[in-house]
């Protein structure tokens, strides 16, 4: 006689966005959950998104709405500079939702912590997998555990993945990138509650405010080698250190636990294998570039849950099937849209700045709309109660 769900034992590797949600998802469906996490502790800060989509509507369904409006940036533009602080163009953020309803822009970390807040599933720091065999599984503590479902949400350098399918699958996008967050009241009024960047050929620092006199800032470089720097906060100081504008100011305060990571994604045929099931980036990273990964992480959770309520059987080719389209066609305009956010010559930033001028006019939004908005027809069902699994 199959187990019902309260007996169903499922391990989470991974307590990110993609994780958390699962974690969310799966124990409100009755499944008895446990999440590991290789960090020592929950990763706070990260990068403004802007959220939207259909983990827009995934967290409505969750009821996180409110919570999420509460940690908005209230961003009111995207402004590019030159190297004098000088504006050289401006997308409002009224000109942006047009062509992305129900937009949130928030910290990262902020909608990850939202999420943590209402799992009630125990969360172990701290800890990895050491080894996978279908559902028995070996932590990295030495302990070992058997489980009915096997989920990695461990990122682009899944540590299931690689145990399970092999070490390939990624798909490096010659890039770079770093954030990180800093108290400095100061700047924070300087540069106010808008996106300003500096773009110059392959390289790209941009700064905001976030909230109480704090800062975040991301950078963005071109790279021929995926390998990461020993010191990424010397190697950012070297590939920034000309830079004009507010950059010294950046680069003086960037901590040696910095975000630092190269721009990939992650392409892989089948993304499942007996009791072992991949979300979010861990098999469908669309990168930095493509934006919509926490949404796509989010509804990819939502999805697989909702799958698994149908039955066993067939619920991860089911997964699959709905999800997979929407992250390939997410992955593919990341590709296209690397030479406008860090563009190869002076003629290309040139090109993008004119675009941001004329984003009041609506033939110009309905080109950002066929842009940035992923393909995500039919992938969530109808929807259904807050708090519920559709």
């Amino acid at each position: 006689m199959p187990k019902s769900n309260a007996q169903q034992r499922a391990l989470i590797v991974g307590a990110g966005i993609a994780g958390l949600t699962s974690a969310w998802w799966l124990e409100r469906a009755g499944w008895n959950v446990l999440v590991v996490e290789k960090a020592p502790s929950f990763r706070a800060g990260g990068y403004m998104i802007d959220f939207f989509g259909p983990g827009h509507e995934v967290a409505r369904r969750m009821g996180l709405l409110p919570a999420l409006q509460r940690r908005r940036a209230p961003i009111s533009s995207v402004t590019s500079v030159d190297a004098a602080g000088r504006r050289r163009s401006e997308i409002s953020t009224a000109a942006y939702e047009a062509v992305a309803d129900g937009v949130i822009s928030l910290l990262r970390g902020d909608l990850a912590s939202v999420i943590r807040d209402d799992v009630r599933a125990s969360i172990r720091y701290g800890t990895t997998v050491s080894a996978v065999d279908d559902g028995r599984v070996t932590f990295s503590d030495g302990s070992f555990g058997e489980f009915d479902l096997v989920v990695g949400a461990d990122g682009v350098r899944s540590r299931v993945r690689e145990l399970v399918f092999g070490p390939s699958f990624v798909r490096y996008l010659g890039h770079h990138t770093a954030a990180f967050s800093f108290r400095d009241p100061e700047l924070s009024a300087r540069i106010g509650y808008r996106y300003q960047m500096l773009t110059v050929p392959h390289r790209m620092i941009g700064c905001y405010a976030v909230r109480d006199g704090s800062m975040a800032a991301l950078m963005l470089y071109r790279s021929s080698s995926p390998e990461l720097p020993a010191d990424p906060v010397a190697e950012l100081r070297s590939r920034f250190g000309d830079l004009g504008w507010v950059t010294p100011s950046l680069l003086s305060v960037v901590p040696e636990d910095v975000y630092y990571d190269e721009a990939s994604q992650v392409d892989m045929p089948v993304w499942h294998r007996g009791k072992v099931v991949l979300v979010g980036d861990a098999c469908g990273a669309v990168s930095l570039f493509a934006g919509h990964g926490a949404s796509l992480a989010m509804t990819g959770a939502c999805v697989l849950a909702e799958e698994l309520s149908s039955g066993f059987d067939g619920a991860f080719d089911r997964y699959q099937a709905r999800m997979k389209p929407a992250v390939e066609h997410t992955q593919a305009f990341g590709r296209r849209f690397i030479g406008w956010m860090a563009p190869s010559s002076a003629w290309r930033i040139t090109l993008r700045d004119m675009a941001f001028r004329l984003s009041g006019l609506p033939v110009v939004r309905n080109l950002i709309r066929g842009s940035v908005m992923p393909d995500v027809d039919g992938v969530l069902t109808p929807a259904a109660p807050a708090g519920t699994v559709a």
